[in-house]
């Protein structure tokens, strides 16, 4: 159990300037979320870039990788009774245009919202997230960091130089690129290995007939998705 607490505010500095309405939800979120949050990761309060509303939100990282490989950003949104849940921009802390399956969307008073919003912070962050790992010729020339219950990748990487001849020219013909060029993992071939990164992964499956593995190797850089 975590020995901090969460989505505390700090009353001295208050650069937000959070309402009251604002912070009875943050006090009982805190609450609420004491009795389980896990000591790996931290909650904290602030706004997005587009200062409407409270954010609160936790972010997610691989901590057995050098440094520490983020992963994912997820958090709720608080502004006039109603609070919603998702996966936000990692940098700028918005919500999706699009909400995933797994959202928060409620209205309620504000003890509710609160209760919800911890609800939905402990269903999250029991989601399973695995790593998949392609190699050839001993060296890892792909990896996708994703959830196990829907699929959905978090991160990713590809390096052409480590990859087998004519694989990445292959795969931008069949359209599996994006953004900067970036060759999508998800048009490669089975991966070669999975290790289970957190979460109940029995709430989910891998990739059938993928080898599951405990040690690690070096991995390519990842992007965000």
């Amino acid at each position: 159990m975590t020995t901090h607490a969460w989505f505390e505010v700090d009353d001295p500095d208050d650069e937000f300037e959070f309402t009251d309405d604002e912070r009875a939800f943050a006090s009982a979120l805190s609450a609420h979320c004491m009795a389980w949050a896990p000591a790996d990761v931290f909650g904290e309060v602030g706004r997005p870039d587009d200062w409407e509303s409270l954010l609160a939100h936790v972010s997610l990282s691989d901590r057995a990788e050098p440094r520490g490989r983020h992963l994912i950003d997820l958090g709720v949104h608080l502004v006039d009774g109603r609070v919603r849940g998702d996966r936000l921009h990692n940098q700028l802390y918005l919500l999706p245009d699009q909400p995933h399956s797994w959202a928060l969307d409620a209205t309620g008073r504000t003890d509710e919202l609160a209760r919800a919003a911890a609800d939905w912070f402990r269903a999250v962050l029991d989601k399973p997230i695995v790593l998949y790992v392609w190699i050839h010729e001993g060296y890892a020339y792909a990896a996708r960091y994703a959830y196990a219950d829907s699929g959905e990748t978090l991160s990713q990487s590809y390096v052409k130089k480590l990859a087998p001849d004519g694989q990445a020219a292959e795969l931008t013909e069949a359209g599996h690129v994006h953004g900067r060029g970036w060759i999508q993992t998800v048009g490669l071939p089975t991966p070669s290995l999975y290790l289970h990164i957190r979460g109940d992964l029995d709430k989910g499956s891998v990739i059938p007939g993928v080898r599951a593995t405990t040690k690690r190797g070096s991995l390519p850089g990842l992007w965000y998705e």
